[in-house]
């Protein structure tokens, strides 16, 4: 069980080295947290594989639980999901409290700025030049 819970990480990570990835800022409820309702309601801060409209996604993040009993308040949880503008709703496991969860939030594309992109670049010649 546990190669197959690593086997399942390795890929979701490895779908942020193909995209753009987003970050997401929502809520999630964990299902089963006891006999209070409002102990299962969090808030959440997530890496999403992409931020692109109308995908499916996956993502890694924490949740804090402000309701839940002392020393099961922090969540920490692999999910899988679907973007519509600039949301994203997702389901998940949570590895600390280990239960089941689902999450809304808003997320934001991360632009890469970096030199070493896919993306073209125009040839500079400066040989010669003062």
């Amino acid at each position: 069980m546990k190669t197959l819970k690593l086997i399942a990480l390795c890929l979701g990570a490895s779908a942020f080295l193909y995209a753009n990835p987003a970050v997401m800022g929502g809520f999630t409820y964990s299902f089963g947290s006891g006999s209070n309702s409002l102990s299962g309601a969090g808030v959440s801060l997530k890496i999403l594989s992409s931020g692109k409209e109308k995908k499916p996604v996956v993502g890694a993040g924490v949740t804090y639980y402000p309701w839940a009993e002392e020393g099961k308040q922090l969540g920490v949880e692999v999910d899988a999901g679907y973007t519509v503008k600039n949301t994203a709703v997702m389901g998940g496991w949570d590895f600390l409290k280990k239960q089941p969860t689902v999450s809304l939030g808003y997320n934001k594309e991360i632009k890469s700025t970096s030199k070493f992109s896919n993306e073209p670049q125009d040839a500079v010649c400066s040989h010669g030049k003062k």
